[in-house]
């Protein structure tokens, strides 16, 4: 209780600080001095942060930033890197100061120009939106101690905006690293139209003020420190529950979508060797789907993602001609998804460039150009979207990868097209199948087969793995995949699908035997039910690690739908009796389903067959503990015997 008094009289001294404008040197290292870790005890460091914005009628300008960040821990002070990263075709970045300020308030200056480095943005190439002239300027820090505050003062100039005569910016309010202080100010012509999206608003941290100033419409937020964000293995993403501005000029996503029709559509003209390939690869297709699938498969395997961006107009963003692409056979996702969207409509398919937000959804009531990635959508005879497709995802056998589900998309549209989302596909498409037989003779001993089959989810997972695997890592996974049955299984034969083949799904088919499978006191024998150590396993591998922890503080998603079903018959030499099942349990839950059932009508022939599911992604806190529940008692079934008489 005392804590959080001490902590709620910080709180309100910074907000009687936050009624001034921009906080000024001294006083931020006054605040910064007084704040302990014990007042943000989850924290490695905390900041206050000046930021002001000076921009033109077509948007472009000066953005000035001032940060103050004082180390709280060990694990901050070796993290001693600075990063500022820009794009020479659109901003250039130049730093101005770099302090250190020590705890007796001693002041060391660095010279930006001998500890800073430019390179090439090198995560870059982790980007679906390639730029080769994302660039980064990087420097490591000397001698830094706990308790010192790092300033530093960067001045960004925009010369060249992502979407014409259009800005956006997004102030976070509660953040991952907590801020005690921040000011932010932004400067327009009086004829360009703010839009400010409070989103996920919460009471008490933001005050606000506008006021017009020569020509030009100022606007001004001070925020206080709210709650820091405690990061949780799959928890939701904070968009969905954090409070943050949204600042935007573009006044609806029609504009975005337009935007991007006018620099896609000069580019999907096509010439005679386009038209006769796509011909050449559909002739002999009789559906619409044998016809979406020659093409893609085509595309995706054939034009190599290589990031050669020689674009002048909207670098990222731009597509090469698709005559060029298809010449060269080469290019990035914009260029892939063009060549594949000419191709598809060649065809006869009437299909559409997208910009998709890979990995997160947009809020629809703040229109932003915040996309990360291009793919393609294709249509049914009724103009529904019918398939995505991904051609930069080269190994799949998938036409569009699952972890690009649930994430915003635009449509390039000359008409205008609003703000979507990627539907989340049922659980019976990301399944995995698992067939067990186990032959018992006389002397307990087993031979055992098993038929593995992956579809969606889990066989991109496991088509991937293999393309990375020698035969001898192959046969070591092999090895563990039977472990799990029996610690005494032993491997006798084994196939697997080849991964390259993306006319077939990934599929398994492993021989083993097993000595003394079948213990036998008193006359009982206790046979093990092996499903379920199979299906837990799987489970955990892909799904059921957001269940780790023991309670939640936010809400939580899981990675994908998801299902596995699993079949376990037993023969026996000789016919059985009074034959003891356990009680199963089975339920239906927010999503998560679980069945099961036993046959044992023949004597001699034993079969089991269950099924689990993930039908929905998203979950609330409060949902955590009753699933958390449901799933234990799912583990203490990995221990269940079949007790029977000869």
């Amino acid at each position: 209780m005392r804590k959080l008094l001490l902590m709620m009289m910080l709180i309100m001294v910074i907000s009687f600080v936050l009624s001034a404008e921009e906080i000024n040197f001294d006083e931020a290292v006054r605040l910064l001095q007084k704040v302990s870790k014990s007042d943000f005890p989850e924290a490695d460091q905390i900041s206050i942060n000046n930021q002001k914005i000076d921009l033109d009628a077509k948007c472009k300008g000066i953005y000035y930033e001032e940060n103050f960040k004082k180390i709280l821990t060990v694990s901050s002070r070796k993290n001693n890197s600075l990063w500022f990263g820009y794009d020479t075709m659109y901003d250039t970045v130049s730093v101005q100061t770099i302090q250190i300020i020590k705890k007796d308030g001693a002041i060391v200056e660095i010279e930006p120009n001998k500890i800073l480095k430019e390179s090439n943005n090198a995560f870059i190439k982790f980007s679906n939106i390639y730029s080769e002239t994302s660039k980064l300027l990087k420097g490591d820090l000397p001698n830094i101690e706990i308790g010192d505050i790092i300033r530093t003062v960067k001045i960004r100039t925009v010369h060249n905006t992502r979407m014409e005569n259009n800005f956006s910016n997004r102030i976070s309010v509660e953040n991952y690293s907590p801020i005690l202080k921040r000011y932010y100010e932004l400067s327009l012509p009086e004829n360009i139209n703010l839009n400010i999206h409070h989103i996920n608003k919460k009471n008490g941290y933001v005050e606000f003020s506008k006021e017009s100033k020569n020509g030009k419409k100022i606007y001004k937020f001070t925020i206080s420190a709210a709650p820091q964000i405690l990061y949780e293995p799959s928890m939701e993403n904070s968009n969905e529950f954090a409070y943050y501005i949204m600042l935007t000029t573009v006044d609806n996503w029609e504009e975005i979508s337009k935007w991007y029709y006018s620099l896609v559509a000069p580019h999907l003209d096509v010439n005679e060797e386009i038209i006769t390939k796509t011909k050449e690869l559909t002739a002999d297709c009789k559906t619409r789907k044998e016809k979406v699938e020659k093409l893609y498969y085509w595309v995706a395997k054939k034009v190599r993602y290589l990031g050669v961006d020689k674009e002048t107009y909207k670098p990222g963003y731009e597509p090469h001609d698709v005559s060029y692409t298809f010449s060269t056979l080469g290019g990035v996702c914009r260029d892939k998804a063009a060549l594949l969207v000419a191709m598809l409509r060649i065809a006869g398919i009437d299909a559409d460039p997208i910009l998709i937000a890979g990995g997160y959804k947009l809020n629809p009531i703040a229109p932003v150009m915040w996309f990360n990635h291009a793919v393609v959508v294709s249509y049914d005879e009724k103009g529904e979207p019918e398939f995505f497709f991904d051609p930069t995802d080269e190994n799949s056998k998938e036409l569009f990868p699952q972890y690009l589900e649930d994430c915003s998309y635009i449509i390039s549209s000359e008409k205008g097209a609003t703000l979507k989302v990627v539907p989340v596909s049922p659980a019976e498409k990301n399944n995995t199948k698992i067939s067990i037989s186990i032959n018992v003779d006389k002397k307990n001993n087993a031979v055992c087969s098993m038929q593995i089959d992956y579809t969606g989810l889990a066989d991109g997972f496991m088509r991937n793995r293999l393309m990375r695997m020698n035969p001898q890592k192959k046969q070591e996974m092999i090895e563990g995949v039977i472990s799990k049955v029996h610690p005494f299984a032993n491997l006798i034969d084994h196939s697997i699908s080849d991964p390259n083949n993306t006319d077939e799904y990934i599929s398994m088919s492993i021989n083993f035997n097993i000595p003394e499978y079948i213990s036998e006191s008193d006359g009982l024998r206790f046979v093990p039910l092996e499903a379920f150590k199979i299906s837990l396993s799987y489970l955990y591998n892909y799904q059921l690690r957001a269940f780790n922890l023991s309670e939640r503080k936010y809400p939580f998603k899981l990675n994908n739908t998801y299902s596995i079903d699993i079949s376990e018959t037993i023969k026996f030499s000789e016919k059985m009796s009074d034959i003891s099942i356990p009680q199963i349990i089975g339920f239906n839950k927010k999503g998560f389903e679980f069945k099961s059932s036993f046959d044992s009508s023949d004597n001699q022939i034993i079969s089991f067959n269950s099924s689990f599911s993930i039908n929905e992604i998203h979950y609330q806190k409060e949902d955590f503990s009753m699933l958390k529940e449901e799933i234990a008692n799912l583990a203490s079934y990995e221990k269940l015997y079949l007790i029977l008489k000869k």
